[in-house]
């Protein structure tokens, strides 16, 4: 473990951490925007932005900064040993102990995304993929046509026509167990892709929309990002306008 200690700033009032920060790949959260760090618990601190907050009863302090560049930072600190903790970073590190602090980590990742992010609800690095394929591809972005923040679509800038719905509902809705919600995309379909696709485990009957041509994915990376791209693609070409089949009898 690498120490960390606390350092008196006398002529601030407060504490900073030294020690060993865990900077986020790019895509694990979307872009952060500065007006709204501050109204979430962020304080400026000369060209970042720095937030902390106590995770599993005080067991552990998760520090996050947020730098001039957009790069945000982490670290958390074991308030017992006041060492820094990374275990929840290791992915083949298992226990419930440590599942349970890579929760509460990401919980407050996920808050912070979802309150501050350019996306609002809908962020985290496999969403923030499936929005750039679209606008590298197609050249659509997501926007929000309701008021509701927690449902937004992607539509063709040709057509107008949706290829994407997102939403954040409850499982229940689609028929999963659990209690917290969760943030789903629909596709459209072919009648014969939708009903060959759609088995409630990957695939789900399209939630508020026709399930003869619309279908369900859990935004939670169970469908492989390159078989996700796929199916973006056959929503998209049903989204473009159809090409009318010339009668040569006639020409």
């Amino acid at each position: 473990m690498v120490e960390c200690k606390w350092v008196k700033q006398e002529h601030e009032g407060r504490f900073a951490m030294t020690g060993e920060w865990h900077e986020l790949p790019a895509g694990a959260l979307p872009r952060l925007r500065v007006e709204k760090l501050e109204p979430f618990g962020f304080k400026s601190d000369n060209n970042s932005y720095a937030y902390e907050e106590e995770l599993l009863d005080g067991d552990f302090r998760m520090l996050v900064r947020v730098s001039s560049n957009g790069a945000v930072s982490t670290l958390l600190i074991d308030t017992d040993s006041n060492e820094s903790y990374v275990l929840h970073l290791v992915e083949n590190a298992q226990g419930s102990f440590v599942g349970d602090v890579r929760a509460a980590y990401q919980d407050v990742l996920n808050r912070i995304g979802e309150a501050c992010g350019e996306h609002g609800t809908f962020c985290g690095a496999y969403i923030e993929e499936v929005l750039r394929y679209a606008k590298d591809t197609y050249g659509d972005e997501i926007e929000y046509p309701w008021k509701d923040l927690d449902a937004a679509v992607i539509r063709s800038h040709v057509t107008k026509k949706w290829y994407a719905l997102f939403m954040k509902i409850h499982p229940s809705k689609i028929g999963l167990g659990g209690s917290q919600p969760i943030r789903v995309m629909n596709l459209h379909g072919s009648a014969e892709q939708v009903a060959n696709l759609v088995d409630d485990e990957k695939y789900f009957p399209g939630y508020h929309m026709n399930r003869k041509y619309w279908y369900t994915v859990c935004l939670d990376g169970s469908v492989p990002m390159d078989e996700l791209r796929g199916r973006i693609n056959d929503s998209f070409e049903l989204s473009q306008p159809k090409v009318r089949k010339v009668d040569m009898n006639k020409v």
